[in-house]
């Protein structure tokens, strides 16, 4: 009796997971149409960012590709809230008041810094790098670039920046359930700090001053997660303290 419940809790579990999966995926599919068709518009704030190259198409299909795949990514990001929300009402079933309150905050903070991030990424990592890059260019080199790869770098560094912005979020929701305690944190500073230009260098391109861009505000948001720590840890203390005065 006891199996037959579970499976069948099992599989209602999977069936809610399929439903959101579908919505989460058929919204981001009207979402890329929508924004294919307004594509003009919006790679014109890519190629704001041009600091002089020539860009080129090499192949009669790139071009169109690089449509598609900046459709897609645009719309990743606006039908973000949808998604966020649609993750929420799957994984809130299972969770306490409490837990929700914590997740909810999370989700959409999560969601806020993520694009500070990649205004960040555009305003200044993204125009700061490239115009770099322009500084080597000579009479004897033309800076011709294929707007595939044009587009893909600037994607790739304004989704790095957005992922990066997302570390205040992941220290609060790991302080929270108590894997990640103040004293590991002060403990750790230099290695943190080692480890962020690292990562810095990983998701990168492999140049020194778009790994600075990141790795700066990265330290910035590692000290703002450690006070983040401090502050749940505080919180934590007190509750317990009031619980057991009660």
């Amino acid at each position: 009796m006891d199996s037959t419940k579970k499976t069948s809790t099992l599989v209602g579990h999977l069936a809610e997971l399929r439903k959101r999966l579908i919505i989460i995926f058929l919204v981001n599919i009207i979402g890329a149409f929508i924004c294919f068709q307004y594509m003009d518009v919006l790679i014109q704030y890519i190629f704001n960012l041009n600091p002089g190259m020539k860009l080129i198409y090499l192949t009669p299909s790139e071009l169109f590709m690089v449509y598609v795949k900046l459709a897609f990514t645009c719309a990743f990001v606006l039908c973000s809230p949808i998604t966020i929300y649609q993750v929420w009402i799957f994984i809130a079933q299972g969770l306490y008041v409490k837990e929700r309150k914590y997740v909810l905050f999370s989700l959409f903070f999560g969601f806020f810094f993520f694009i500070i991030g990649v205004v960040f990424g555009y305003n200044i990592a993204l125009p700061t790098t490239l115009k770099f890059f322009m500084k080597y260019s000579s009479n004897l080199v033309t800076a011709t670039i294929s707007i595939d790869s044009f587009v893909s770098f600037c994607n790739a560094m304004l989704l790095s920046f957005g992922v990066v912005f997302e570390m205040p979020i992941l220290v609060y929701l790991l302080s929270q359930i108590g894997i990640l305690k103040p004293a590991f944190m002060k403990r750790s500073h230099g290695v943190l700090i080692l480890i962020i230009f690292i990562i810095a260098a990983i998701i990168t391109p492999p140049d020194v001053v778009s790994q600075v861009l990141l790795a700066i505000p990265m330290v910035i948001l590692l000290e703002l997660s450690i006070g983040i720590c401090y502050m749940v840890d505080k919180n934590k203390k007190k509750e317990k303290l009031s619980n057991k005065k009660a």
